[in-house]
């Protein structure tokens, strides 16, 4: 039987990143940083945060959380403070995204990718067809670094991806850009905490055999 340890309906819970973000040209670590940190202050936690935090919910190490937020400071998307220096969303384009992503294990250059996604999709479908090239493009990532984590979001549920195809005016079959669903985020959410207590399940299953066999090589 499945379980799942989350109540709350996490759909409902989305924080907002301006369009425009893209345009900042950041590398992942330092998207994903900027992005925590709005999500921080959209549900406006009381708690100073940490380097540490900041590290683990973006699966870098402290090093390199510590120089993305100097490098968000020096361009002036961050005050001193680790409040970001965002536009005002009122009124402009912007994207969702949910605050369960910091928690699922995704890591720093998924999340970004994810969060693009998020951004082309089409809300009335959840649907979007961006190329790899317009992709590694805006996320500052290779192509093959691109898969790998369009990849990794396919499998952990957060997508689904679509192979498409076209005929050119020769009649020549070409292939065509993947199309992307965004899949509900509870989905991603279940399977991760599935996995997690698989994991757990497993671990005391290889100790139970453990002990059985230092049992059978020390009898009493």
């Amino acid at each position: 039987m499945k379980y799942s340890p989350i109540k709350r309906d996490v759909s409902k819970y989305r924080f907002a990143l301006p369009n425009d973000i893209w345009t900042q040209n950041l590398k992942p670590p330092a998207f994903a940083a900027l992005a925590y940190l709005q999500y921080r202050r959209c549900r406006k936690f009381s708690s100073v945060i940490t380097l540490e935090e900041l590290a683990e919910r973006t699966r870098m190490s402290v090093e390199m959380a510590k120089a993305c937020v100097e490098a968000l400071i020096n361009h002036k998307l961050l005050t001193v403070d680790l409040v970001p220096l965002l536009p005002n969303i009122k009124g402009g384009k912007f994207f969702t995204v949910p605050d369960e992503v910091f928690y699922l294990g995704l890591g720093h250059g998924a999340i970004t990718v994810y969060a693009y996604l998020l951004c082309c999709e089409d809300r009335r479908t959840h649907q979007c067809h961006p190329s790899y090239k317009t992709i590694s493009t805006a996320v500052g990532l290779s192509i093959n670094t691109v898969m790998k984590h369009i990849n990794k979001l396919a499998e952990r549920q957060f997508i689904a991806v679509e192979r498409t195809s076209y005929m050119d005016a020769n009649g020549m079959k070409w292939n065509g850009n993947n199309l992307y669903t965004i899949l509900p985020i509870q989905q991603a959410a279940d399977a991760f905490y599935q996995r997690q207590i698989d994991k757990l399940e497993l671990a005391t299953e290889r100790q139970r055999v453990a002990k059985l066999l230092r049992e059978q090589e020390n009898p009493a």
